[in-house]
């Protein structure tokens, strides 16, 4: 801001886009931020002074911040911690900053619940920062024990399951009928052509009989 040459006053700029000139002014934000106000004074056309505060409407709206953990931590599975965060009024721009032993879980993010695999037992530190925009408004931390996993194998059968292995007393077992083949059903009127030559040897004593008689 330049003022003119023969000019003497005050610049303010809210952080909001609205300004004034006046050398006390009061103005009323709309929307809950962090913003920062800046002051000029001038004289003659000069700048003589410059200053600049924070205003954060957002931290005084921040009515609980904890972190919710399952009630077992087992190393090598996959662990769910969710930001528990409470506000008196609704606020956007809000994202969750995770950190185990001060080592970043990633990008803040916009969802309050992450998974974490934590490879080794032991305690570690979980830090979550809430943040609005690039700023953060709350911390919190909590430290985590996280426990070895449980090895169910029985050391007196080798690690294999009691059932494992075993037969079935009806495995490899044969059914009675297997390996047999089966005729074919016969319809009635099929024979196995013995009937045939029954026939022949009647013709062939009828034509003797005959000749006979002749």
């Amino acid at each position: 801001m330049v003022l003119a040459n023969d000019s003497s006053g005050y610049f303010w700029d809210f952080g909001d886009g609205t300004v004034s000139y006046l050398a006390e002014p009061e103005h009323q934000y709309e929307a809950a931020g962090i913003y920062t106000v800046k002051r000029e004074v001038y004289q003659n056309g000069v700048l003589v002074d410059k200053s600049e505060k924070v205003v954060d409407l957002v931290t005084p709206k921040i009515v609980e911040l904890d972190i919710t953990l399952p009630q077992s931590i087992t190393e090598k599975e996959q662990t769910q911690l969710t930001a528990k965060f409470i506000t008196s009024e609704p606020l956007e721009a809000i994202r969750y900053q995770w950190y185990v032993d001060e080592q970043s879980l990633g990008d803040a993010l916009s969802d309050p619940v992450i998974t974490h695999v934590f490879s080794d037992a032991g305690t570690y530190v979980v830090t979550l920062n809430v943040l609005w925009e690039q700023t953060t408004v709350r911390s919190f931390e909590v430290n985590v024990v996280v426990e070895e996993q449980n090895d169910n194998t029985d050391p007196d059968n080798g690690g294999k399951d009691p059932g494992d292995g075993g037969t079935d007393p009806g495995d490899g077992g044969t059914d009675p009928d297997d390996g047999k083949s089966e005729t074919p059903n016969k319809s009635p009127d099929q024979s196995d052509g013995g009937g045939s030559w029954g026939i022949v040897s009647l013709l062939g004593l009828l034509f003797l009989a005959i000749r006979r008689r002749r």
